[in-house]
């Protein structure tokens, strides 16, 4: 029986990139199942998909400040790459700014009573403890608390490194338990004009009740230091929330499946499909190649071996009938394979998929290769290496055994419901204010400084 939460009003500040936005809809299910109510504060466009999952939802940020401008084309070089580093930098600061103005008015409108934080919502706690708000990270991916490396002497793999992508790296991969630099920056002056101390110091004045990943344990690196409010909780993966996909399923012919999707967010090297699709020809299986939305499927119509291509998939339907998954070392792909006990081939890109690939790999239910040196010819050794040698596989369901029967929306949803209980379902107040007498007086004295906090935004509004 799942652990009944008393109700309560979660709010939460989610990203609207698919990778983060489709565990929260599943979390946040899990938790208006048990009789609370959930709101998603984010902008516009994921609106009609957060409703669709019936939830609430309260539209901000709906880009009323003039964005920075994107650099011109120029010719591909430092030049060119620092300016699209600054602009990126620019657009992020004056996206942290404009959810500072909006968001702390619109979660004390709604009467939240807890926030469920995405880990890149890099102001989330701020709004947090603006409001006197108990709060939860939810860490979608590899959390930024063990880091993003990729720990080659694993996993075999190598990602070469330049200066710039380190640069890269230090000022846009960022957390809201970790930011630095320019980002920290702009965050620190908020906070002063509203007599917080600097989001450095944020472990210390107003750290998480819990800090929840769906990244399993099993296939975590060994002999990481965490934190005591950290929790292993396991994908958060529901059939029911994803929203329908046309899918021609009579063109499947009887062929073991081989799928291949690199994701939606930095899904932009349209030649790596056709590597792929030269090293599935003549294996006597059925490649199905998702564009994630990326592309026009008929610009691929000229692919060897006339594999099956759509712009958006069933992954979680396919995943079931296929042999083989070729991804790009996304959470959500990788964790949802794992959840079928499939094998893998990462071909990680960006940000979080090299320390992705590492574990795969460490844990045996997959091959890496680096990106930079990928070839068609290395995809099919990878690929007659993972269906040829059952090792992988037998790796693959020894994970999906520990998975299963654990449930990682149930157990994250219950792990909240423990901490608000702990903490009285009372806001959290921060260390130097948790002296004072009496939870009722503490109470009275959070709402009436909310009050008086939504009297002065309004105001400024």
């Amino acid at each position: 029986m799942p652990f009944e939460l008393p109700s309560w009003h979660f709010g939460v500040l989610s990203f609207t990139g698919t990778g983060h936005l489709n565990p929260l809809i599943v979390l946040a299910q899990e938790l208006a199942q048990r009789g609370n109510r959930v709101t998603f504060f984010e902008k516009p466009k994921i609106e009609d998909r957060v409703r669709q999952a019936g939830l609430e939802f309260v539209p901000v940020c709906a880009d009323r400040s003039a964005p920075p401008t994107k650099p011109g084309s120029r010719r591909p070089g430092l030049l060119s790459d620092l300016a699209l580093l600054h602009f990126n930098l620019k657009r992020i600061i004056l996206d942290v700014q404009n959810y500072l103005r909006e968001v702390p008015v619109a979660v004390s409108q709604a009467g939240i009573d807890a926030l469920i934080v995405d880990e890149i919502a890099l102001a989330g706690p701020t709004v947090a403890e603006q409001l006197r708000l108990p709060y939860f990270i939810i860490s979608t991916s590899v959390p930024h608390t063990t880091g993003w490396k990729a720990f080659p002497r694993f996993s075999g793999y190598r990602y070469v490194e330049s200066p710039l992508s380190r640069l890269h790296s230090a000022l846009l991969e960022q957390s809201a338990l970790r930011v630095t630099g320019p980002l920290r920056r702009a965050l620190d002056r908020y906070r002063r004009s509203e007599g917080l101390q600097s989001v450095r110091r944020l472990q210390q004045t107003y750290r998480p009740l819990a800090q929840i990943t769906q990244l399993p344990k099993e296939l975590d690196l060994p002999n990481v230091s965490l934190p005591a409010y950290f929790h292993y909780a396991g994908p958060f993966v529901s059939q029911e929330s994803r929203p329908p996909v046309d899918f021609p399923w009579h063109r499947l012919d009887g062929r073991q499946i081989i799928y291949a999707s690199l994701g939606t967010t930095r899904n932009v090297q349209s030649g790596l499909f056709r590597m792929i699709a030269e090293a599935c020809v003549d294996l006597n299986a059925q490649l199905i190649i998702s564009l994630g939305a990326r592309f026009d499927p008929a610009e691929f119509a000229d692919f060897p071996g006339q594999p099956l291509i759509v712009g958006f998939a069933p992954q979680l339907q396919l995943l079931k009938h296929a042999t083989l998954i070729i991804t790009h070392g996304g959470a959500n792909t990788v964790f949802e394979s794992l959840l079928e006990g499939k094998p893998m081939i990462a071909i990680p890109i960006a940000y979080d998929q090299p320390a992705i690939a590492a574990r795969l790999v460490r844990a045996g239910a997959g091959i890496a290769l680096p990106v930079m040196r990928v070839s068609a010819a290395r995809i099919r050794t990878a690929v007659l290496t993972v269906l040829q040698d059952p090792a992988y596989r037998n790796a693959a369901i020894t994970i999906q055994r520990t998975l299963c029967p654990r449930g990682g929306a149930a157990q994250a949803a219950s792990i909240i419901g423990n901490a608000m209980l702990r903490s009285g379902s009372e806001p959290h107040l921060p260390a130097g204010d948790q002296s004072r007498s009496g939870s009722d007086n503490a109470a009275s004295m959070v709402s009436e400084h909310r009050r008086k906090l939504l009297e002065r935004l309004n105001t400024v509004k």
